[in-house]
């Protein structure tokens, strides 16, 4: 039981982070660089979240490829900040990322 909240906790997690990730594309979208970056802080912290609970779980393999869209999230919030369009494309990196390392 306790096994399945844990999952069902993770897969929310993750499903924010994407949601917060698709809002920051449209802040980009929108010339709002200062929201753009503040999605995608947030998408940092849930997918952080997840990392720390695989980690506390032994699951440290899963838990490593969250480093590539945590890692692609750094660079469009950089960029974000920078007042770069280009963090859109980080962005998208980051949402390739995130979908291949649940595969």
């Amino acid at each position: 039981m306790e096994q399945a909240r844990r999952a069902a906790v993770q897969a929310a997690d993750l499903s924010e982070a994407r949601a917060l990730i698709l809002d920051g594309q449209v802040q980009i979208f929108l010339v709002n660089f200062g929201a753009a970056s503040q999605r995608y802080e947030a998408a940092r912290a849930a997918i952080e979240r997840v990392q720390v609970a695989l980690r506390e779980t032994g699951q440290a393999e899963r838990a490593g490829r969250l480093e590539i869209p945590l890692s692609h999230l750094r660079e469009a919030q950089r960029l974000a900040v920078s007042l770069d369009s280009s963090a859109r494309n980080a962005a998208d990196e980051a949402l390739s990322a995130l979908a291949s390392s649940q595969n």
